[in-house]
């Protein structure tokens, strides 16, 4: 890749980082945050929604705005309001203040992950795409690798919401770095902005066959990924007896190195032996960590962290291949949009698959996690249609 694409990455792949940091560090939490205000799984899990459910919201309202802008300034404003509610999360001193918070932080932060991927898709070569996605997935690894075990360490040895003003201080020198370093992006601009109402894109979107089997294929994946996440960490901790402070964050460094190589690994075999190969192989790998982990029932860590590392190599590198597909449907001047609809739908999907598992799951009374295996077979399921749905997605760009 050229070498100016690569420095665009890596700051894209930071923001990336701490938006996935902010997303993911709730759910770890979910131990201290039950025992500190008494909550229940149920409860636990509309935290866990409701940032999505923000998302889907403001991703909506902005739609028919995003392509007559400046992605720069579009993304600099929402990584603004991002930080902020990221900080707020770590000023909330109940249970209500920190949904409130979380539900701010989703109206920013999803519209940013949908700024990114346009961005990513105007700048690189449609045949260098799954390369970029993978040093863009990066974003998540480092998530795993230092973003989520560092937030758990700062929550076990201090409070539990130092994690959240650690990374809103980060954002800020992010935001910094991205005001100098990302250049300004106005060509899809030059052939005239397209002026149309969130009405007719959403139609014109939903009336594409194509763009309709993207989206499709982008909402099975997300819920298939997150099926069993949300409860990891209390399940580790309270059905198999791992320590809380030391092993949890242990098996999530390791998921993240892996991480690191095989994403962009994953999308330089995708550009080389086609993305559907690639995806093929990925999608029926992923079936391993979905239904070994929800029916683990040992505290040896040789046995659980090659397990869990499974869900972070061959699931987490199956959205590297997929995001590259779905990114190449839509043409430049309506990337924007097609990816606000794109995030929203994700974003919803996450919340969706959450709120079915805080229906389904639920807790005796030593807290361990009850009826977490049907929550692997229902990934499973979803991952068969989001590999049915990759092969009806056709490139455009």
């Amino acid at each position: 890749m050229k070498r100016n694409e690569i420095v665009l990455l890596l700051i894209l792949a930071l923001v990336q980082f701490t938006n996935v940091v902010d997303f993911m560090i709730v759910m770890p939490l979910g131990p201290v945050l039950k025992n500190l205000w008494g909550i229940s799984s149920t409860q636990f899990s509309r935290i866990v929604s409701v940032f999505s459910i923000g998302a889907f919201i403001s991703s909506m309202a902005c739609l028919a705005y995003v392509d007559r802008f400046d992605r720069k300034k579009v993304l600099l404003i929402v990584y603004a309001g991002f930080t902020l509610g990221t900080f707020l999360c770590g000023l909330s001193q109940n249970y209500n203040q920190l949904l409130g918070a979380r539900f701010l932080t989703g109206l920013f932060g999803g519209i940013g992950g949908s700024t990114i991927l346009s961005m990513v898709g105007d700048y690189v070569a449609p045949q260098r795409r799954g390369q970029a996605m993978g040093i863009l997935m990066t974003g998540f690894a480092l998530a795993s690798v230092l973003g989520i075990p560092g937030g758990l360490w700062l929550a076990g040895h201090y409070q539990w919401h130092t994690p959240f003003i650690v990374l809103a201080s980060l954002c800020t020198v992010i935001f910094v770095l991205a005001i100098f370093i990302v250049p300004s992006f106005t060509g899809h601009l030059k052939n005239g902005i397209l002026k149309r109402t969130a009405y007719q894109i959403i139609v014109s979107v939903f009336t594409n066959v194509n763009m309709r089997w993207a989206l499709l294929l982008s909402s099975l994946l997300m819920m298939s990924h997150f099926s069993i996440i949300p409860f990891l960490t209390d399940f580790a901790t309270y059905n198999l007896g791992v320590n809380y402070k030391t092993d949890v964050p242990l098996v999530y460094i390791v998921g993240g190195l892996l991480t690191v190589v095989c994403s962009p690994l994953a999308g330089k075999l995708s550009d080389k032996y086609g993305r559907l190969l690639i995806f093929t192989i990925l999608s029926f790998l992923s079936f391993i960590p979905l239904l070994a982990l929800p029916n683990l029932f040992t505290n040896n860590l040789w046995i659980i962290i090659p397990v869990f590392s499974t869900l972070f190599v061959f699931s987490g590198s199956r959205m590297v291949v997929g995001s590259a597909q779905i990114t190449s449907t839509s043409t430049s001047q309506e990337r924007g949009s097609f990816l606000i609809i794109n995030s929203s739908i994700q974003q919803l999907s996450t919340g969706i698959i959450a709120a079915v598992g805080g229906a389904i799951v639920n807790n005796d009374e030593a807290k361990r996690v009850l009826n977490y295996p049907v929550l692997g077979v229902i990934g499973v399921v979803l991952a068969v249609g989001a590999w049915l749905a990759f092969r009806k997605v056709k490139i455009n760009v």
